[in-house]
């Protein structure tokens, strides 16, 4: 489904000072998917001496060893462990809305650290045989509480014993300059069977699709060939490995930065061609990649922050921020000509909240945005000019439903 309208302004929103609302409460139980990339299918078992109750699950499949382990449902890691070879061995817990968490166990590696957000269909780490087992799997259970409950995938009972296709194809959403008008529009980066598939909206006509990397790839978008047109990109995080598209189908490869790092592109010098750089949860910091193969690196945000990037000031060059999605606010860091650095923030949207950024009306200053996973809506904020938020003037809301609701 496909619908665009815009709105008049909605309420003041200040850069430093407005709100929207506070984040919505969040009680109902998460909507899980199997813990597997899209498609893929595997088959879930207990027993009734399983620990720590026979609600858990041991998922399995032919050459199940070093296969990837994703998010079921979004939410922020909590802990990372390893209990060596008794126990749960090298596992993760994801807390979610409302008391809710997910366990990961028995895993070859983690790729998540505790505070770190995770969206659904995300990595956190393969398929292994650590702790107290005597073969691969992965040992998962969703909690209320402490209580191991039954599993719900795509909200119905698990059915032990059965084979079960994941899925898992979450869509992710998107900026960018798709026509090469000036201005953004939205898209979603769709984990789909096989591969990742972006989807690009355009209020006139539909644009092709464009296939790129692999469903558990991280995307990224920016305009690598400098010809004024958005292109797209992923990240593969077990490879460190930056896939680069352009409009004539090329793919340049970067490898660069540590497995757990996420990926965040921008124009760092104002040249007119998108660079890539990393930011680190761990750290809580960015790394710009420079033209002569440095990097810039930069602290921003907390390791449950979402980071993300714009040009918030309109001077040319990209600049960096973060995501708060406990709170559903918006930092947007500036530099000025003389080195002085300013922290804005904007309140947007509600805690289940995805961000996105773009130039929605084409003044050359980034505006932001969230996307709601559960009615596929984007709401987009743009700005008024100085001259006119002098004369009252307050944000415009837009809202575009593009997607497919998880």
């Amino acid at each position: 489904m496909l619908l665009r309208r815009s709105t008049p302004a909605l309420a003041a929103l200040a850069l430093t000072t407005g709100l929207l609302g506070a984040p919505a409460a969040a009680s109902a139980a998460p909507d899980h998917e199997l813990p597997f990339s899209c498609a893929e299918q595997w088959t879930g078992t207990t027993r009734a001496q399983h620990r720590p109750s026979s609600h858990a699950v041991d998922f399995n499949r032919d050459r199940d060893l070093g296969r990837l382990v994703v998010a079921s449902t979004g939410g922020v890691v909590s802990r990372v462990e390893d209990t060596g070879d008794k126990g749960y061995g090298k596992w993760v817990r994801i807390d979610h809305p409302g008391g809710y968490s997910t366990v990961y166990a028995h895993l070859r590696v983690q790729w998540v650290v505790p505070g770190q957000f995770v969206d659904q269909g995300v990595p956190v780490g393969r398929v292994g045989a650590t702790g107290g087992v005597t073969g691969a799997h992965l040992h998962y259970e969703q909690r209320r509480g402490s209580l191991v409950e039954r599993p719900l995938f795509h909200q119905a009972a698990i059915t032990y014993g059965l084979r079960t296709t994941s899925q898992n194809c979450p869509d992710v959403p998107l900026g960018g300059d798709w026509d090469g008008d000036g201005a953004d529009d939205v898209a979603v980066f769709r984990r789909d069977v096989g591969a990742g598939t972006f989807e690009m909206y355009s209020p006139e006509q539909g644009r092709p699709s464009v296939r790129l990397g692999r469903a558990s790839d991280l995307p990224v978008t920016g305009d690598w060939d400098g010809d004024g047109v958005t292109d797209h990109g992923v990240r593969r995080q077990a490879a460190r490995l930056f896939l680069l598209r352009t409009a004539d189908g090329l793919v340049a490869r970067k490898r660069i930065g540590r497995l757990r790092d996420l990926p965040v592109t921008g124009d760092w010098d104002g040249n007119g061609t998108t660079d890539i750089g990393l930011w680190r949860p761990a750290d809580t910091r960015f790394r710009l990649l420079r033209a002569d193969g440095t990097f810039e690196v930069v602290r921003l945000g907390t390791r449950s922050a979402q980071p993300l990037t714009g040009d918030w000031d309109g001077n040319g060059t990209t600049d960096l921020g973060v995501f708060d999605a406990a709170t559903a606010t918006f930092t947007l860091r500036t530099v000025s000509a003389d080195g002085q650095v300013t922290l804005a923030s904007v309140l947007l949207g509600s805690g289940t909240d995805l961000p996105v950024t773009g130039d929605w009306n084409g003044d050359g200053v980034t505006d932001v945005g969230v996307w709601s996973p559960w009615t596929a809506t984007f709401t987009l904020r743009v700005a008024p000019s100085p001259r006119a938020a002098r004369r009252g003037a307050t944000p415009e809301l837009r809202a575009v439903t593009f997607g497919r609701p998880r």
